[in-house]
């Protein structure tokens, strides 16, 4: 049955499979982070539009060849004024490049699904790898008394708290960020209905152990009763072969701006390479900002991430006390994995 709705998820699940938000920190201390950017994320084509964001800005999917051609030409000859950067030092452009999420719909999703399976209201919520936080913002208009984020990134955090600050009202009266590793953070308040990660941020854990401890860490956050919600890339994919792009397959996606800039990203490049072994994808991800006939700005980077199974994940809450409640395929109540609009994974385990 999943293999029969391949063709129907391919292209969704580059929002689910991008895994740029969190970050984790590395053995020697650093940021768990590939050490190529360029500008290159890649476009399902079978994605419907309405799902790439607002009407406002709603983004298109760009065949490869068009941007070669002429969509994405090369760069101005003129010097360049953007020092070297990756994708987490660059919250705007990061931000610009997920922007077609429905993040409002998203939201009223994650409420709804918590209310599902605890007949009561969404309070409090913790959400590893947050990024800019927009889902966190919406949560607190939404009317959640106690929303947190954490993040590894002080420039992603930098970035969100301006945001939050900018939208002003619940957003920014209600919502705490706070500077951590998702793979070990120990945090005052214990006690919470919902510890999410999303945008498949869980996945740049690409050590066992650190995903036993981000497991133990989340319960240990947790109220009795309370849900860990994960968003992964759908379980087809690893089996059917669609997380392997192919040498030369690469998706690319173009959001216009206010301003007249195209905003393409690419995912995918030649050559990116997939370890069956360690289930470990190393995918070059690269955002280019065109003016006219110009690059005026760019950011590349190869970024690794590990691709779980779901009973790896479900092993994951066992050792952690918990236990998995529900599997969707989409952020809409009623899709399951095997819905004819399945393209990413909503995982929900429970502490008893």
């Amino acid at each position: 049955m999943l293999q029969r709705l391949r063709l129907s998820r391919l292209a969704g699940r580059v929002a689910a499979s991008h895994c740029i938000p969190g970050l984790v920190a590395s053995a020697h201390g650093g940021r768990q982070r590939p050490a190529v950017y360029a500008s290159t994320v890649p476009a399902r084509s079978g994605l419907k539009s309405e799902r790439r964001g607002p009407a406002s800005r709603r983004a298109r999917y760009v065949p490869t060849s068009a941007v070669a051609a002429s969509e994405a030409p090369e760069a101005s000859n003129e010097p360049s004024t953007s020092a070297p950067s990756t994708i987490y030092s660059r919250p705007d452009l990061y931000e610009v490049a997920f922007s077609y999420r429905d993040f409002k719909a998203e939201v009223k999703f994650l409420q709804e699904v918590y209310k599902q399976h605890n007949k009561h209201q969404l309070s409090s919520v913790l959400e590893l790898g947050c990024g800019p936080a927009r889902h966190l913002a919406g949560l607190a208009r939404g009317g959640v008394a106690k929303v947190v984020g954490l993040d590894l990134s002080p420039d992603m955090l930098g970035h969100a708290r301006k945001s939050l600050s900018k939208q002003g009202g619940k957003a920014a009266e209600v919502v705490e960020l706070v500077q951590g590793d998702m793979s070990d953070f120990d945090l005052p308040h214990k006690s919470f209905d919902m510890v999410m990660c999303l945008l498949g941020t869980f996945s740049h854990l690409l050590d066992t152990d650190q995903a036993i401890s981000s497991f133990r860490s989340a319960a240990a956050h947790l109220r009795p009763g309370g849900i860990l919600l994960l968003e992964m890339a759908h379980p087809g994919d690893l089996f059917d072969g669609t997380l392997i792009i192919g040498e030369s397959g690469k998706e690319v996606w173009e959001l216009p701006q206010e301003n007249g800039d195209k905003v393409f990203v690419e995912w995918g490049a030649e050559f990116d390479n997939f370890d069956p072994v360690t289930q470990i994808i190393f995918r070059t991800v690269t955002i280019n900002v065109l003016r006219g006939d110009d690059v005026v700005d760019s950011v590349e980077e190869v970024v690794p991430y590990r691709q779980y199974t779901v009973r790896e994940l479900e092993l994951l809450a066992k050792l952690a006390g918990l236990e998995q409640i529900a599997l969707y395929g989409e952020m809409r109540m009623g899709v399951d994995l095997e819905h004819e609009d399945a393209y990413r994974m909503l995982a929900l385990y429970r502490k008893p």
